[in-house]
């Protein structure tokens, strides 16, 4: 049987947003497909797996970001050459904005980014809150947003997504955008979490995978999780943002 190696790094500290649903959403995914997929929990001063095949980062508050900062900053040659060879990185808010070239806070701090992603982040005083649909190549992504802040991107390539409902993490011409793609590193701020809701970019992530790995991951046959997620996306599809009170709030 196949074997994949998941890690989810500093599940502690960037884990508040139901970031372990992430992780589950891909070991289910590929479990579906005969592919047993192993995870570990890696904290401050742990190495990560020498098998590693995707890499779940989760949200954490800038309190938690300065905790983490120094050990991840240690990472940093590791997990260049982690995404370079086309490994599989998902990174949602407060951990994206690390993966950047540096976050400024809204009182005039900064920290370093690694330089992985192709943005700056400014986190700013209005709080962006509700419901996000946003288009990408793979088809819709749905989630909830709950940040403050605003990303600059210096590839506008890495572009992934087009917000359709909601506000998004960055301009994307006159429209707003959401996702930045490198490779097989993705990061951005729809939470949720994020995976389970929505399946076919879970497949997109594991996909990657097996292009990495050299196998093709078989088509799944829609389960009852399946359906869960279906009725959930349809309801947030059916009823925009605007119309679920989605607010900017001032902070």
């Amino acid at each position: 049987m196949t074997q994949v190696t998941i890690a989810q790094l500093y599940p502690t500290e960037l884990g508040i947003t139901g970031d372990r649903g992430n992780v589950l959403a891909i070991e289910r995914r590929f479990a579906a497909r005969g592919i047993d997929a192993v995870s570990v929990k890696v904290n401050r001063g742990e190495e990560l797996p020498a098998d590693l095949d995707v890499l779940v980062i989760g949200n954490g508050p800038l309190s938690a970001l300065r905790g983490v900062h120094a050990d991840l900053a240690a990472r940093a040659g590791e997990l260049e050459a982690f995404v370079a060879d086309g490994g599989t990185l998902f990174s949602i808010g407060g951990s994206a904005e690390l993966l950047g070239e540096g976050v400024e806070s809204a009182g005039g701090e900064k920290l370093s980014g690694l330089g992985i992603l192709p943005y700056r982040v400014a986190r700013v005083r209005d709080r962006r809150v509700g419901y996000i649909i946003v288009d990408t190549e793979d088809g819709a992504v749905v989630g909830f947003e709950d940040h403050a802040s605003e990303w600059t991107l210096t590839d506008a390539d890495a572009a992934y997504g087009v917000v359709r409902e909601g506000h998004g993490s960055f301009a994307r011409g006159e429209r707003r955008g959401e996702f930045v793609r490198r490779g097989n590193a993705f990061a951005g701020n729809v939470q949720g979490p994020v995976l389970p809701l929505n399946p076919a970019l879970t497949d997109v992530l594991i996909g990657t995978v097996g292009e990495r790995r050299g196998f093709e991951p078989a088509t799944v046959v829609s389960g009852e999780l399946d359906e869960y997620a279906e009725a959930a996306r349809t309801k947030i599809l059916m009823r925009p943002t605007r119309d679920k009170g989605f607010k900017t709030i001032k902070v």
